[in-house]
C-alpha cells in the first residue's frame, strides 16, 4: 500500500522524534548512575595492600552476610569532599578487622568471571569517589547530587551467590 506523500512524511517525522525521546530518556536515565572500572595489575600504584597499609586515609566499609563472608570491602578517601551513602554497609575502625576482611575476599574461590579485584568507583562525571576490593565484577552505585553517592549492598559474596545453579537450595537455605 502506498501512502500519500503527505502521510509518508508524517510517519517518517514521527519516527525519527519517537528515536530522538526514546535516546534523549535513555542517556538521561542512565546518568544519574556511576561506574566502575577495574584499576590494571602492572603500572598501577593502587593496589588493596597500599589501601590496606594506609587505611587511616580512608572511611572504610564492607558488604556481606557477615565479617566471615565478605562482598566487599569500600574504601572512601577522607581527604575528598564527596559523600558516600552506605546504608547496608557495616564501617570498618579495626586494622585487624579490615585484614581480615582482605584476607577473606583475597581466598575466595573464582567462579567464572567472579574472582577478587579491585575496582575503581566513578561517578557518572568520572569522578573517583573511592575504591571497592571485591569478587563481583560490578557495584550498583546512583547519583543524588553534584558531591553524593549512593552505594547499594551486595549481600552475598560470589561464592555463596553462586554455586552452580542450585546450591543453596542445596544447603537448605531458602
Amino acid at each position: 500500500m502506498v501512502l500519500a506523500g503527505g502521510k509518508l512524511k508524517m510517519k517518517k517525522c514521527f519516527s525519527a522524534v519517537f528515536v530522538a525521546a526514546g535516546i534523549i530518556l535513555a542517556v538521561h536515565g542512565c546518568a544519574s548512575y556511576g561506574t566502575v572500572r577495574s584499576l590494571p595489575v602492572y603500572g598501577n600504584r593502587i593496589t588493596v595492600q597500599g589501601l590496606v597499609k594506609d587505611w587511616q586515609g580512608y572511611v572504610i566499609y564492607f558488604a556481606g552476610q557477615n565479617s566471615s563472608h565478605p562482598s566487599a570491602v569500600l574504601f572512601k578517601p577522607k581527604d575528598d569532599d564527596t559523600v558516600i551513602i552506605a546504608d547496608r554497609w557495616w564501617k570498618v575502625e579495626n586494622y585487624e578487622i579490615l585484614t581480615g576482611l582482605v584476607d577473606s575476599i583475597q581466598r575466595q574461590l573464582p567462579i567464572a568471571f567472579y574472582y577478587p579485584r579491585l575496582l575503581e568507583l566513578l561517578g557518572p562525571d568520572n569522578h573517583r569517589y573511592g575504591y571497592v576490593f571485591t569478587s563481583w565484577d560490578h557495584v550498583v552505585m546512583k547519583r543524588v547530587d553534584d558531591r553524593t553517592m549512593v552505594i547499594y549492598d551486595l549481600p552475598l559474596p560470589p561464592y555463596l551467590a553462586i554455586d552452580g545453579g542450585g546450591g543453596l537450595r542445596d544447603r537448605g537455605w531458602r
